[in-house]
């Protein structure tokens, strides 16, 4: 492996780590990085208050859920912070309200013997899409009810997206991409057609791209104008398998874009040409599949995580800096923190683990 080029970005060793009863299958900061929520395999649903002084996890912990042997897939907090949702294996969805002393159930929404595999917030407002089989429902913490019911047809939802604008949800699967608009849900879905299921959508910062992947490994980078997507997409192949996640950079021209698939990274770039497209550059630390990347908020710093355990930090998302200290086990979740300080990442084993910024590392964008 080469030699750092450049000061750390992060403390090697984590600042704070604990073990849960289960595999981690999901992590979510809150947007004024105060929460950090993990959800486990077996059910466990816990909150740590990183505003409490200390490295000591065990004194941040706020239990909300013991386990129940039932998977905890999914989960986030909404854009204002006052509320936490989670889905899972049980078919149900429960509504924390976080603004009081102690955080209290605010809703539970059975869905029956439905999984809920995903469930995301809105940009701005306090409700939520989630979908369980052929369906999304969006529902409202203002009015603790379900706003609407979409049915995608084709298939079991794979992917569900908001735009950055909060105007226009899109879903993913069988026959490729449904984006509904929240003007008026019950207007038909705008429609763009894939060869094969849409398994993955990320949308980049502002809401200009739209990036997809599809179950036989192409990936599509579509240009969103307002009222409907570019009728000419970009298209990447050759992948060594599964693209396993994506990221977008925070940008005020273009923004690059992370994907992993096998044990490559392939940072993209937008060309000046547009009949080049997207040029990618493969960046090579890892030795199994990375199953996670993620930039740091407002930063072309980039974290790769694979299921070795291991960690890598790029600076430039080209120039490896430094691999973090971990456990050998699967990462199983990574993700920054808002203000981009610290680092957050679990594994197979249930292990939690917290980095922080270096102090050699502060000031790199």
């Amino acid at each position: 492996m080469p030699k750092p080029k450049t000061t750390l970005i992060l403390n090697p060793k984590p600042q704070s780590q604990i073990t849960l009863s289960e595999y981690v299958t999901a992590i979510a900061w809150s947007p004024n990085s105060k929460y950090l929520a993990v959800a486990t395999a077996s059910g466990e649903t816990v909150m740590f208050d990183d505003a409490k002084a200390g490295n000591d996890l065990t004194q941040k912990l706020i239990e909300l859920q013991a386990p129940t042997e039932i998977s905890v897939d999914c989960l986030g907090f909404s854009a204002d912070g006052r509320w936490l949702a989670a889905g899972g294996q049980d078919g149900k969805v429960r509504v924390w309200k976080l603004d009081g002393d102690q955080p209290a159930i605010a809703a539970t929404l059975d869905l029956g013997t439905k999984w809920i595999e995903h469930l995301i917030w809105h940009p701005t407002r306090p409700e939520f899409a989630f979908s369980f089989g052929k369906y999304v429902q969006i529902w409202s913490a203002e009015t603790l009810d379900i706003v609407t019911t979409l049915h995608f047809e084709q298939s079991t939802v794979l992917a569900i997206a908001w735009h950055p604008s909060g105007e226009l949800l899109t879903m993913g699967g069988d026959g490729g991409i449904k984006a509904w608009t929240a003007k008026d849900w019950y207007e038909d879905p705008i429609r763009f057609e894939m060869p094969t299921a849409t398994s993955k959508l990320v949308w980049d910062r502002v809401g200009e791209y739209l990036v997809a992947s599809t179950l036989d490994n192409l990936v599509v980078v579509m240009q969103w104008l307002g009222t409907d997507f570019d009728a000419s997409p970009w298209r990447m192949q050759g992948f060594p398998g599964k693209i396993r996640s994506f990221d977008w950079s925070a940008s005020k021209t273009s923004p690059l874009l992370a994907s992993s698939s096998g044990s490559d990274v392939v940072v993209w770039e937008k060309h000046a040409d547009l009949n080049v497209g997207w040029e990618g550059e493969v960046i090579k630390g890892h030795n199994s599949i990375v199953g996670f990347v993620a930039f740091k908020p407002k930063s072309e710093v980039l974290a790769s995580a694979d299921e070795n355990g291991r960690i890598a930090i790029w600076k430039d998302a080209k120039d490896w800096v430094q691999a973090l200290e971990t456990p050998m086990g699967e990462i199983t979740a990574m993700q920054w923190q808002p203000l981009g300080k610290k680092l957050a990442a679990a594994n197979a084993d249930g292990e939690l683990m917290l980095w922080s910024e270096s102090s050699q590392g502060k000031g790199f964008r």
